[in-house]
């Protein structure tokens, strides 16, 4: 029996007994005057008041316990949800040896874009996959061995299905990477030392990797000093011959003529990166044919300076059958205004013996400049809003005597709680050459990269 019944109940009797008691005391029936009546009525109204407000209190104190019930079932459902949800998963999905000791992380991109692209003869336009960026997924492990050292590992893969820098009038849909549209960026073993640095060992970024694409303009996903990324492969159209230009079997492309010198790009090596002294970093790599050292310096100045620097020299026999040795470097500097600033320059020594088209002599070593001034602006809550201008020019990069220029402009609309950014990027292309009337070349590329 409920507790509010049951009180109900004892009040209901003790008033009967009240009543009852009061009838003895007054003597027989006929004895009962109406002073009494009036006193037994005020009792009972009195037991009833008390019964009716204790009824109210008993059923407010009964919600408060259903209540109290209901929370506690609920909170124990939810604890139990979520102890079946970590028994489904495998703990090897999540970590192998080591338990608690590693650390996974899963990231990746998918980077498309809408390319147009007019030869001076005829246009173009292709979907593609902006190499600036390249669609990727990969894997980090971590293991920390002591408060000193940690063990780790990367592994990442891109798929370019139509990549922006190989796509051209004779090909619209290439494939990217090895020929199948995969091709791995980083497989490799990392070991760091807080004290002492940190060693690579495996497939990966060498220590020049990168030295000539230092840019703090935030807007490198649609155009920085590698040019070649948008729209490189597109081919040069000759007025004088009415159609393209031939080069060992294909045409000459806008990527033959450019270049930014940037080290040594990914490959197998073993590296190794010194701990960092205010601000300066060096590194070294090791190929199986060739090598490189690089330094780096990163800082902010002050409350409204931040700026970025990288020097490399590489011996490029592994990725380059023409030049025995290069030199570059990069740096940029940003304003808490959002104005930045980003140069870099490089050159190459010639291998002996090597030909111009006419079988001439080749003497003058390539080399390449590039600028670029930006402005980074809080215009949204949700984003960045950036804007570039960048000016590039190559000399002597395919036959001596070439000039090649470029003009781009960027902009990009940073989305960060959704991570993803909008890009739009032009690029206007010249080639001068003595023996040749190249038509200018006019690129733009508009797309999306999305982050996870």
């Amino acid at each position: 029996m409920a507790p509010k019944i049951r009180w109900i109940r004892t009040c209901v009797i003790l008033t009967f007994t009240a009543c009852f008691m009061l009838l003895c005391m007054a003597g027989p029936a006929g004895a009962v005057d109406e002073k009494m009546l009036e006193r037994m009525e005020q009792i009972i109204k009195q037991q009833q008041a008390q019964i009716e407000a204790q009824a109210k209190a008993l059923e407010k104190l009964q919600q408060q316990v259903e209540a109290l019930s209901e929370k506690a079932v609920q909170e124990a459902t939810e604890a139990a949800k979520a102890e079946v949800a970590k028994a489904s998963v495998p703990p090897d999905v999540l970590r192998t040896k080591g338990g608690d000791k590693v650390s996974v992380q899963l990231y990746g991109q998918v980077n498309r874009a809408f390319l147009a692209a007019d030869d001076g003869d005829s246009s173009d336009y292709y979907f593609v996959d902006n190499d600036n960026s390249s669609s990727r997924i990969g894997l980090i492990g971590e293991s920390k061995v002591n408060d000193d050292i940690t063990i780790g590992t990367r592994m990442e893969f891109e798929y370019q299905s139509n990549p922006s820098n190989l796509v051209n009038q004779d090909d619209k849909n290439p494939d990217g990477g090895d020929g199948t549209g995969f091709d791995e960026r980083w497989v490799d073993a990392q070991f760091t030392s807080k004290r002492f640095g940190k060693l690579y060992l495996g497939k990966g970024s060498t220590a020049s990797d990168g030295t000539s694409e230092v840019d703090l303009s935030g807007t490198d996903v649609v155009g920085y000093s590698g040019l070649t990324d948008m729209a490189g492969g597109i081919n040069w159209y000759d007025d004088n011959t009415n159609g393209f230009i031939a080069n060992g079997g294909r045409s000459l492309r806008i990527g033959d003529v450019f270049t930014n010198f940037d080290g040594l790009s990914r490959r197998n090596r073993i590296r190794y990166d010194s701990p960092n002294f205010w601000g300066f970093t060096l590194s070294g790599s090791a190929l199986s044919d060739g090598g490189d050292v690089a330094l780096r310096y990163a800082a902010n100045w002050g409350e409204n300076w931040k700026f970025a620097a990288a020097a490399a020299y590489a011996n490029p026999r592994a990725v380059s059958d023409t030049i025995d040795n290069q030199y570059n470097g990069s740096a940029s500097i940003l304003h808490s205004s959002g104005i930045n600033l980003t140069v870099a320059a490089g050159t190459g020594d010639l291998e002996s013996g090597l030909t111009n088209p006419d079988n001439s002599k080749r003497d003058d070593d390539p080399m390449f400049y590039y600028a670029k001034v930006g402005y980074r602006a809080k215009w949204f809550e949700f984003g960045e809003t950036r804007f570039s201008l960048d000016y590039s020019r190559s000399d002597d990069v395919f036959q001596d005597g070439d000039e090649a220029k470029t003009v781009g402009f960027q902009f990009v609309q940073d989305f960060p709680e959704w991570g993803s950014e909008y890009y739009l990027g032009y690029r206007w292309h010249e080639l001068d050459r003595s023996t040749e009337d190249f038509n200018d070349i006019n690129a733009l590329m508009t797309g999306v990269r999305v982050k996870f």
